[in-house]
């Protein structure tokens, strides 16, 4: 429960939406947080809102 909470939380800080969360949590599913280029890997799987 904690891990997928600091997931979110660092979500929402790097400016992530739910579906956005959620996609990034199953590609990085091994990290406690999102790595810094994760607007761009969204951007490129056209997720980016």
């Amino acid at each position: 429960f904690s891990t997928r909470s600091l997931r979110f939380m660092d979500a929402y800080r790097k400016g992530l939406d739910g579906k956005q969360e959620a996609r990034a949590s199953k590609k990085f599913r091994g990290h406690r947080v999102l790595p810094e280029t994760i607007m761009r890997d969204l951007t490129d799987a056209d997720l980016a809102g």
